[in-house]
């Protein structure tokens, strides 16, 4: 795939570049003055100075486009297109026009022609920001909805190139697309400080958590002792051999009326540690009544952060009692002990539920709220908010969020000035990663959709970008080593905490203690 990938790039940068070369910009045309529609929206934003071309299609009636873009610094790139006005910009001329813009504007002319007459709309324009993107966005892709996993797969992509390339995928045990099973992929991440560690999860016969840390892959059992369940939300720490996860017994509920088609919820959840150089689990947080969730670190790795709820589940349907703060925890690291839990944001006292804390570089705390529940990336009320841990102001990231989709799934760059969130605001169904940058300042602008080769790539693409997370390395482990530890045995983590003799085990009911 990256191989086709990159001969497309190849080509298509061949005869953009001799297009550019012997394209000018029309001389006799006429100003319209109306402000021009293009797909996918990228005027008047920020964008990073390594982020591949961002193709865009012009909406305008005509049978000829061209576009002149012109830097600050070094000359423009024109480009000419048929009827379709899909503008495709040449890889190597634009890196160039990045490189040597950050921190000025580029100025979008756009002509159209219409039976001979070429009319000028109105310029839009971007500013280069001075901070760089991280180069990888890793992601899955799945149908908006299902009871039985299809086809799916984990998908790493280069914002600097555009080129996508295949993690792992459950085609191998899914021959038929046609039937539904429980073989899913899910759950990636990556250690910050060492991108070249990751880990996923692969669900159903011969599951396990796929761990590949300091170059070896393994399938891992982490359901161990007086555990309810295996463990779901992973949280890296981002330099030590420590993994904190939430460990969850998950129900999804199906309606048939409610405009909320679907609803995830945890019947139980408590916090885990693994050390991974002992594979060994040991309790975090251990609460018959409370459930915490979705982990993650401080920048420094000193605590941990995360949604916990004083509410259980009593009957079906009764989810939308769930409401979840956000709280941390001191951690040391020299004895793997704890510290008290501080409460950090109170959404339940204004009866909402806040969850997926994630932490920047520079102390900003940023997570979602919604009306209710845990998992937010369906629910319409669906949020993004940023808490400034230094001062404890907290606002709604408006500027970032849609006015009436979700806006879930979300994650920081490594410098702390990128964001992307996974966000339905094109048709409330399909959710497509989108990008803002977030300045020195505390100030986010317009975000943009992910750019692809092809301006109406997703527009056709029939799944869900979901868990968007960045990296700063490409992966390297190749599938067949994969496929590998999954057609062997598991490793089973050990388990380092007491045992509660009267857990009960929350898959078959049954006491964990036999």
């Amino acid at each position: 795939m990256k191989t086709k990938l990159i001969s497309k790039w190849v080509v298509a940068g061949l005869i953009l570049v001799l297009s550019a070369c012997s394209t000018k910009v029309p001389t006799d045309f006429k100003n319209n003055g109306k402000e021009v529609k293009i797909w996918p929206d990228y005027t008047q934003t920020v964008i990073p100075p390594n982020i591949a071309p961002m193709n865009f299609a012009v909406n305008a009636d005509g049978d000829k486009c061209v576009v002149s873009i012109q830097p600050e610094v070094g000359s423009p790139i024109v480009i000419s297109t048929g009827a379709d006005k899909d503008i495709r910009i040449p890889l190597k001329q634009w890196k160039e026009m990045l490189n040597a813009n950050k921190g000025k504007t580029l100025k979008y002319d756009v002509y159209v022609s219409l039976n001979g007459q070429w009319s000028h709309y109105r310029p839009f324009t971007n500013m280069v920001a001075p901070d760089s993107i991280d180069p990888y966005l890793t992601y899955r892709l799945i149908e908006p909805s299902y009871m039985g996993s299809g086809e799916l797969g984990l998908y790493q992509y280069n914002l600097e190139t555009g080129e996508e390339t295949t993690i792992f995928t459950n085609h191998r045990g899914h021959k038929d697309p046609s039937l539904r099973s429980q073989k899913c992929v899910n759950c990636h991440s990556t250690q910050p400080n060492h991108p070249e560690n990751k880990l996923f999860y692969y669900r159903g016969p011969n599951g396990g958590l796929i761990l590949t840390y300091n170059g070896k892959v393994q399938r891992i059992n982490t359901k161990a002792g007086d555990m309810y369940a295996g463990t779901v939300y992973p949280a890296w720490h981002p330099s030590l051999p420590f993994i904190a996860f939430s460990s969850n017994v998950i129900k999804q509920q199906f309606m048939s009326y409610d405009p909320q088609k679907i609803e995830q919820f945890d019947l139980y959840s408590d916090l885990v540690l693994y050390d991974i150089k002992k594979n060994e689990i040991t309790a975090i947080c251990k609460t018959k009544d409370k459930q915490e969730s979705t982990p993650c670190w401080s920048a420094d790795g000193q605590y941990l952060y995360f949604a916990s709820s004083d509410s259980m589940m009593e009957k079906t349907g009764d989810f939308k009692h769930l409401l979840y703060n956000i709280y941390r925890m001191k951690f040391n690291a020299s004895n793997k002990t704890w510290g008290q839990r501080e409460l950090v944001y109170d959404a339940v006292s204004t009866h909402h539920s806040a969850c997926f804390p994630k932490m920047s570089v520079d102390g900003y705390l940023l997570f979602v709220r919604a009306n209710y529940g845990v998992a937010h990336q369906t629910h319409k009320s669906a949020d993004l908010y940023l808490l400034n841990t230094r001062t404890g102001a907290c606002r709604n990231l408006a500027e970032v969020n849609s006015p009436t989709e979700a806006d879930s799934y979300h994650d920081w760059s490594g410098n702390g000035r990128w964001i992307v969130v996974s966000s339905r605001r094109q048709d409330g169904n399909y959710a497509r990663p989108y990008f803002a940058y977030f300045d020195r300042k505390g100030k986010a602008y317009k975000p943009f959709v992910i750019p692809r080769e092809d301006p109406h790539h997703d527009d056709y693409l029939l799944k869900n970008y979901n868990v968007t997370e960045f990296a700063k390395a490409p992966i390297v482990t190749h599938q067949c080593d994969i496929q590998a530890v999954i057609d062997a045995p598991a490793k089973d983590a050990t388990y380092g905490s007491p045992i509660d003799k009267n857990a009960i085990d929350a898959s078959s009911g049954a006491s964990t203690v036999k």
